[in-house]
This record gives C-alpha cells, sequence and structure tokens, in this order.
C-alpha cells in the first residue's frame, strides 16, 4: 500500500453523523489547547490544496525505527509509553488520521464508532522530522529519504496554508 498526504479541508460535517461528530470534538479540543478561533475561522474549511504521495508502508515503518533509535529507544517501547522525542513521528500511524496546522505537543485521538481518528501538528512534526535530517541522510535507504522528505513536503504545506494534513492509503496499481 501506498499512503498519501492530502492537504484539503476535513469531510463536512454535514455529510454523516460521524463527521459532524469529529468535527464537534475537534472544537472541544481546540478549545482546551487554546486554537478554537484558529480552528474555527483561519482553517481551510473548503479548499483541495495538494495530494502527495509519501511512499510505501515499509519506508514509514522504516522511518518510524529511525526515529527510535535517534532516541536511543525501541520503536514499541516508544508507542508503547509514549518515551520520546518524536511524538508524531512515532506515536502518530501516519498511514491514515489527520494533522492540523496548530503546535501542540503530543498526538492524540478521538473515538467514533469504535475506530480512533488521530490528531497531529503539522508544526510539531515538521519540527521532529527537522530533528532526525542527519539520522536520516546519513544512514538510510534512498525510499526512506524519499518518504522523509514528501513527509516534511506535506508538513510545511500544512502549515503554509493553513489546512488539514490527511493521510489515506492508496492501493498499488499496475498500468
Amino acid at each position: 500500500m501506498i499512503i498519501s498526504g492530502h492537504i484539503e479541508a476535513l469531510p463536512s460535517h454535514t455529510e454523516s453523523a460521524d463527521t459532524e461528530r469529529l468535527h464537534h470534538l475537534l472544537k472541544i479540543y481546540m478549545q482546551r489547547l487554546g486554537f478554537l478561533t484558529s480552528f474555527r475561522e483561519n482553517l481551510n474549511h473548503d479548499k483541495k490544496i495538494d495530494d502527495i504521495s509519501l511512499g510505501d508502508e515499509s519506508a514509514l515503518r522504516r522511518l518510524k525505527k529511525a526515529a527510535a533509535r535517534s532516541d536511543r529507544v525501541l520503536l514499541f517501547y516508544a508507542k508503547w509509553t509514549k518515551a520520546t522525542m518524536f511524538q508524531h513521528v512515532i506515536c502518530h500511524p501516519n498511514d491514515e488520521g489527520v494533522y492540523l496546522p496548530f503546535p501542540f505537543d503530543e498526538p492524540f485521538y478521538i473515538e467514533l464508532d469504535n475506530k480512533k481518528v488521530w490528531i497531529g501538528s503539522s508544526p510539531r512534526l515538521l519540527e521532529e522530522l527537522k530533528w532526525l535530517q542527519q539520522t536520516i541522510e546519513n544512514n538510510q535507504p534512498s525510499e526512506v529519504i524519499e518518504y522523509w522528505k514528501n513527509l516534511r513536503i506535506v508538513a510545511e504545506k500544512s502549515i503554509h496554508h493553513t489546512s488539514p494534513l490527511l493521510f489515506k492509503k492508496v492501493t498499488e496499481t499496475n498500468t
């Protein structure tokens, strides 16, 4: 499976009860984090900006392992305890979920119909990816470097356009 990043508005809250609930819960979380006004007034709520193919799932796994090694912890331990400086790279699944262009330290999730919708911070993700630059560029295969670069691009675009970043898995097709 290929993972793609979509810089676009969240699904409309009028589409279904789940998306309406997601919008409601996001407003609550944004209020707690101090971003409710920005969420309501500045966030892209209607435009599709860009879609970028990030790479395949194995490159994402290797990126997460590289981040854990850089932090001198095992990947499963970092995920389980959240004892890592790379919270957004490691703890957020990064193959589904949403990033918002507001700076907060830890990713969180909202449960909708027994499914977790992960929410992360694009500025914090970008910061963590910058911290990984030397590790990635010096010690990783080209597909991991490419994934890391593409992830930086979508995080930067999310911030620049004050737009959500949505991750989606896309089935590879041979044409």
